[in-house]
């Protein structure tokens, strides 16, 4: 018969433990919260997991490895299995591809958590407030450089002559853009051409506005790539 350990030294965590985990609730949840707030597919609850299942399993491979360089091993795995957690937020989405964010924010948290897990609190809640500053505070960064380098989709129909891409082309060139791909198919006696094209927001719209104010050209459609 193997010894039954008292129930005291076995099921009750130490003061430390609950600190690491408590800090890992609070800071995960600040920062699913952002992520909530932005209607994300990994919100609060997943984001507070994350962060809270990264401290436990850190928390677990330091009690079970013990003092040597062993106890590492379970932690080192979760960076690993945030990856391919991650990955599976990340979607094609037409020409772009989104998910990229919440990818990253996942595996910050992990590490936040792991930081927690390690009782490196201070560590812990300064790399959540980097990703909170990040996610917060940078978004009008991107948006300046989304205003910049913005991706569209245009359907265009005109009349089928050897010239029309090429004549297509010149217009994008002249309304201060570049286009990244294209692909055509007959309709009848027009041609139908999807152009993916990249450049300031305010170029796009000078663009469409010439394609509508057309004779020569039907601007079917205009979407974000």
């Amino acid at each position: 018969m193997f010894p039954v350990p008292l129930l005291a030294d076995t099921y009750w965590p130490e003061t430390e433990h609950i600190i690491r985990i408590v800090a890992a609730v609070v800071l995960g949840g600040l920062i699913g919260l952002e992520r909530e707030l932005r209607d994300k597919p990994a919100g609060f609850r997943t984001i507070l997991l994350i962060c809270v299942g990264a401290c436990v399993f850190t928390m677990i491979s330091a009690l079970v490895g013990g003092p040597d360089s062993q106890h590492t091993r379970i932690a080192a795995q979760i960076v690993t299995g945030i990856g391919f957690l991650g990955a599976g937020a990340i979607l094609r989405d037409r020409a772009s591809i989104v998910g990229l964010t919440t990818a990253a924010t996942i595996w910050s948290a992990a590490a936040v958590g792991m930081a927690a897990g390690f009782g490196q609190i201070g560590l812990a809640a300064l790399g959540a407030v980097v990703i909170l500053v990040v996610l917060f505070l940078f978004d009008f960064v991107e948006d300046w450089i989304g205003d910049l380098r913005d991706t569209q989709e245009y359907r265009i129909v005109a009349e089928n002559k050897d010239d029309t891409l090429d004549r297509v082309r010149a217009m994008i060139t002249d309304a201060g853009l570049s286009a990244r791909k294209h692909t055509s198919f007959e309709e009848g006696d027009s041609v139908v051409l999807y152009v993916v094209v990249m450049g300031s927001k305010s170029n796009h719209d000078r663009f469409r506005q010439k394609l509508i104010r057309s004779k020569d050209y039907t601007l079917r459609e205009a979407r974000l790539g």
